[in-house]
Formats: structure tokens, sequence, C-alpha cells
């Protein structure tokens, strides 16, 4: 038995992986698999990350229902506000849009920034010298 073939990717206008809270991404995901889908989604989704681990929230889902073998579907998304993109020693927050095919879950995935100025902000791990 052959392995089923998946072939998702997610092209956002312009090339643009960086945005101002509240903006809107707009783009194209496509796909061309050899397995019978059940639906696809468009997912928008955080990972904060630090020491008390890992944590993932989908911040919005698009659902792609009945989905043809090949397929190409333009979509829009407003951001939200917050979290912002960040890094830190402490704790760091990033942000992903993911195609996901079901029920099989197979992914794509591209990396965003949404923070003022489109730049993640920096968190400083200095301390303050006097509490």
């Amino acid at each position: 038995m052959t392995k089923p073939v998946f072939a998702l990717s997610l092209e956002l206008d312009h090339g643009e992986t960086s945005f101002e809270p509240g903006g809107r991404v707009a783009g194209v995901a496509a796909w061309s698999v050899s397995a019978p889908l059940s639906g696809m989604e468009l997912r928008l989704k955080w990972t904060s990350r630090g020491q008390g681990g890992r944590d993932i929230k989908i911040a919005d889902t698009i659902a792609l229902p009945e989905p043809q073998p090949t397929e190409k579907r333009p979509f829009i998304l407003t951001l939200p506000e917050a979290p912002f993109s960040m890094q830190g020693a402490l704790i760091s927050v990033s942000w992903e849009l993911e195609l996901v095919a079901l029920p099989v879950e197979e992914k794509a995935t591209v990396a965003i920034t949404i923070a003022p100025g489109r730049r993640p902000i920096v968190l400083s791990a200095t301390a303050p010298s006097h509490i």
C-alpha cells in the first residue's frame, strides 16, 4: 500500500509576514492530496514558551469545507490586538498560520509577527537594581 501524498502550502499576499495588531492578513491556501479529506482548516495560533513550559492557543479558525483533491482558496483574516509577538529570556510568544488537512492532521505553517511596528518585542533580561 502506498502512502498518501499531501502537498499543502500557504502563500501570503506580497510575501508579508509582519503585521500590526488588528491588521489583516490575506493570502492563498493551496493543496494537492491523494487521500480523501473531510475538510481543510486555516488556523491562526500563538504559542507561549517560558519556564512553566509551552502553551498553544488557537485564536481563529477558518473552515474550508468540501475540499477538492487539488485546490487553491483565497483567505483574509483580521488579526487580534494581543498578545504581541515577543522574545525574552523568561517568556516568548510566537504566532503562526497553519493549514490543516482533516482528518489526518497533515500541516503547512507560516510564522508571522503581530506587534506594534511589525517587529517582535524584545524583553530585557536585566532585573531592576532595587525593588
